[in-house]
């Protein structure tokens, strides 16, 4: 498990703004993350979209490789709540296995309806739809 020492630098190289077909979509990547490292990352990745000061967002979420348990999944779904009004539509890149469930119970509990995809191209794709 590769150590994070600090989250406020972590988070800011994990949010990165791109552009797909002249369409600004936000990635919040948690490739790779430990169930203790998604709290705080979630946390300051949402100050920053809050921060951004843009609204209606198309945001990729790639959680590839990445674990969580429950404090990971309370954290997306307080994270989504507050995060629902800047965002349009939400799609997630590498749901696996029990993974399904727990965007299920993000869906459920924070009403943003996040789509599962199957790639990151499938993502940009959806989102543009």
């Amino acid at each position: 498990m590769q150590e994070i020492k600090d989250f406020d630098t972590e988070a800011k190289k994990r949010m990165k703004w791109i552009t797909y077909k002249e369409n600004e979509i936000l990635l919040d990547d948690y490739t790779n993350i430990y169930p203790e490292q998604f709290a705080p990352l979630i946390k300051r990745i949402t100050d920053l979209t809050f921060q951004s000061g843009k609204k209606d967002i198309l945001l990729i979420v790639d959680v590839t490789g990445a674990y969580a348990n429950k404090e990971a999944v309370d954290a997306f779904v307080e994270a989504s709540k507050k995060s629902k009004p800047l965002l349009k539509k939400t799609a997630v890149v590498g749901i696996t296995g029990v993974k399904k469930i727990f965007l299920n119970i993000v869906n459920k509990f924070s009403g943003v309806n996040a789509k599962a995809v199957a790639s990151m191209e499938d993502a940009k794709e959806w989102l543009l739809k």
